[in-house]
């Protein structure tokens, strides 16, 4: 993440009127030596009428508009104490407008009684609660109902009933330092449906039961994984974390089916999954993306947590919402996008993790680094490691790349450098006999010099990309794979339509592009120079 993104992040201060919002936004202002901005001020402001005559004048609609405009601006701006009104972030795009990356936004609570007696003195010309046959605390109580859900979805949450205006500020700072810590460790994700964080630093397993009680995700939770990693971590988790289960599917590739998904759903209801529950994915990209598609289908969705356990899966797969499975015809052929509500990456699985499965991992790294960032190249000792910086770094490109595309249909698909080679790889053999790692090393050397034949990427660069790729340690041949197979599976991709070849390539490294009806002839070619 951008360093300086995260410098001076903005406190949001919402909730209901009467919570304290401006009384207290105004005091964490002096206390910190910001600016303090009141919404409804700013849209007084611009408009030139007060709330009421504005809400008269042009109606609610016109209010909510000017409202979402000024999320935008404010969520980009830096170093501020910001009091929004109090159904500004009932919408989530203005949630997630005026979060940006980094701002901390809280919630301010309190009961009915109390918020009556805080308006006793101004609560004429309040338009949302100014309604004829009906009195202010059935008013209040139903409003307060209506925006309960939306309220809830802010993280942070803090009840100003029992404290003085000077308490309550404090308690904010507390928060604030507290958040600031997490951000360390926190990369946020904003999606067109929600927001959550990846986290990411070593021992955040042991962690578990606090961090879920920190993002406020209780109910019943089904761990789901798969026989290998239940015994490791599945098991563990289950004890000390509060009325879960734990659910298993068989390991590998070849499991990644709707057959799987099927008894996913049989064993979610008879461990008593309902639709206040979680499911954990709980492993690496197979169980994410079969577990993720069983979680988005299951009562019409249930909350999913990813936590992936394989570098592959941390770096790439837990990362951008796409989940789904393989059948006959193809790759990743059906499939959804399911937001989860959080992301939780520990580098110290790592050490548990077969070596292959490391290095498989490294590829997709390296892929990031061809895409968006080379120096991530020439860092597979440090990701290999474990390194939780340098991890994020290489996360921090996919989830910049989902942020802007998130539904794929722009530049998300660069991101499949290198795997229309791979994919058709992992078909032609069945799925099992090629790890995907394994596919897309073979991949990314193809596309290097499909790049090479086609864009006029340099000789050097692809020289560079190979030797990186085959430090790696992954085959980079088809071992006896047919070239004319590798192309006939190609034409189930996802990205190719009505018979017309589709390509990532690189026009230099760190510049991705995508080519159509590349010559059949060019490919073979391509695939029987591997070696």
């Amino acid at each position: 993440m951008n360093k300086m993104h995260m410098q001076n992040p903005n406190i949001v201060l919402t909730g209901y009127m009467g919570t304290g919002k401006t009384t207290i936004g105004q005091l964490v202002a002096e206390k910190t030596g910001r600016e303090f901005i009141d919404m409804d001020d700013i849209i007084i402001s611009r408009i030139g009428k007060s709330i009421p005559e504005i809400f008269a004048a042009y109606g609610e609609a016109f209010f909510r508009g000017v409202e979402a405009g000024i999320c935008v601006e404010l969520g980009e701006a830096r170093n501020l104490v910001i009091a929004t009104g109090g159904g500004a972030l009932i919408r989530a795009d203005n949630l997630n407008a005026i979060s940006g990356a980094c701002n901390i936004v809280i919630c301010l609570t309190a009961d009915v009684d109390t918020i009556i007696a805080r308006l006793d003195a101004d609560a004429p010309g309040r338009p949302m609660i100014d309604r004829e046959n009906e009195d202010r605390h059935t008013r209040i109580s139903n409003l307060l109902k209506e925006r309960r859900s939306a309220y809830q979805r802010i993280r942070l949450q803090l009840d100003t009933a029992p404290l003085s205006p000077e308490a309550a500020a404090d308690e904010v700072l507390r928060i604030v330092e507290t958040e600031n810590q997490r951000n360390a460790i926190r990369t946020p994700v904003i999606s067109p449906t929600n927001r959550y964080d990846i986290l990411c630093a070593k021992g955040l397993l042991d962690d578990l039961p606090q961090i879920l009680a920190n993002y406020h995700l209780e109910g019943r939770i089904i761990v789901a994984t798969n026989t290998a990693i239940a015994p490791l971590y599945g098991e563990k988790l289950v004890k000390f974390l509060p009325n879960a289960a734990l659910v298993t599917m068989p390991d590998g590739e070849q499991y990644k089916t709707l057959e799987s998904v099927q008894r996913l759903y049989s064993d979610f209801a008879q461990a008593g999954l309902d639709r206040g529950g979680i499911v954990i994915a709980l492993g690496g990209g197979v169980v994410g993306d079969t577990v993720g598609f069983a979680a988005a289908g299951y009562m019409r969705g249930v909350r999913l947590i990813q936590i992936p356990t394989s570098l592959l899966a941390m770096v790439d797969s837990s990362v951008g919402a796409k989940v789904g499975v393989d059948i006959h015809e193809g790759k990743n052929l059906v499939g959804a996008f399911k937001q989860p509500e959080l992301v939780i990456i520990d580098p110290n699985v790592l050490q548990t993790l077969p070596e292959i499965e490391l290095r498989c991992g490294l590829i997709e790294a390296v892929k990031h680094g061809m895409l968006a960032d080379p120096d991530l190249m020439h860092m597979t000792d440090k990701i290999r490691a474990g390194d939780a910086d340098t991890l994020r770094r290489t996360i921090q490109v996919k989830v910049d790349v989902v942020q802007r595309d998130p539904y794929e249909r722009g530049e998300r698909a660069y991101l499949n450098l290198g795997h229309t080679f791979g994919h058709a790889i992992e078909r032609v053999s069945g799925y099992g006999a090629w790890r995907h790692g394994e596919a897309i090393s073979v991949g990314l050397i193809a596309a290097a010099r499909l790049s090479h034949r086609i864009s006029g990427l340099s000789a050097a660069e692809v020289e560079r990309i190979e030797n990186c790729v085959r430090s790696i340690g992954l085959d980079t041949g088809l071992r006896g794979l047919d070239p004319n197979a590798i192309w006939d599976a190609m034409s189930t991709d996802k990205k190719w339509q009505d018979g017309h070849s589709y390509f990532v390539i690189l026009e230099s490294t760190g510049k991705p592009n995508a080519v159509r009806d590349v010559p059949r002839e060019t490919v073979i070619e391509i695939l029987r120079n591997l070696n």
